[in-house]
């Protein structure tokens, strides 16, 4: 990799960490100077303008980005509504169990909108898609993937009701952000392990540069 290419993807990766740690920097510090509903409003806020920053750069999740984007709104707006610490991070911890049990159940009734959607966000061809292969590793992960949204909306839960609300933000932070991390990159490597027996396969790793470098050009359009 050339100095230039080591340029072009630090401000990027410095950029998307601040994206993610701003709403919770935002949060405790109006929380402290002027309540809950000026924290909730500055995190709203900034929440939206990313959503839509990275809807208008054409991100393979777009589909799903106005969706987000009215669960923050709604979030948001019950926050302040309520005047509620518990009502307002309520919501995310049962959003994310509900997202959890949603993907055991509905893949357990053969709606495994994961395998229905993974296309949109990797590109994969109907060859692949098609492919047993592909159903059954897609299975597998989303009965993962609704396991592990559910342990970390139980560890929120604790974590809420033995932590200052400071230490809830940070703390929730640095432990959810390895735990995804690394449930994301076990699913990948797990899928590309199975997909590797359909013919003309070329890795997970190619697929995903395929992507990033499709969304690229996309971007620069």
């Amino acid at each position: 990799m050339d100095d230039n290419e080591n340029r072009d993807k630090g401000p990027s990766t410095n950029k998307n960490a601040w994206e993610s740690v701003m709403p919770i920097v935002l949060f405790i510090i109006l929380n402290r100077l002027y309540g809950l509903a000026w924290a909730i409003s500055a995190a709203t806020i900034w929440s939206v303008m990313i959503s839509v920053r990275r809807w208008r750069k054409g991100h393979a999740i777009g589909k799903f980005i106005p969706i987000v984007t009215i669960g923050i709104l709604v979030r948001g707006i019950i926050g302040i509504v309520t005047d509620s610490e518990a009502v307002y991070f309520g919501i995310g911890i049962g959003t994310k169990a509900l997202i959890g049990f949603g993907l055991i159940l509905m893949t357990a009734v053969g709606r495994n909108y994961l395998a229905m959607y993974a296309p949109v966000m990797f590109g994969f061809d109907n060859f692949i898609t098609s492919h047993e292969a592909y159903k059954l590793a897609m299975n597998r992960i989303a009965y993962g993937l609704g396991v592990a949204e559910i342990i970390s909306a139980g560890f929120d839960v604790w974590l809420y009701n033995n932590a200052s609300v400071d230490g809830y933000l940070v703390i929730r932070f640095f432990v959810n952000w390895p735990f995804t991390t690394a449930v994301i990159i076990l699913s990948m490597l797990y899928l590309g392990k199975k997909l590797s027996v359909i013919p003309g396969f070329t890795g997970i790793t190619n697929v995903l540069e395929n992507r990033l470098e499709s969304d690229k050009k996309g971007s620069e359009q």
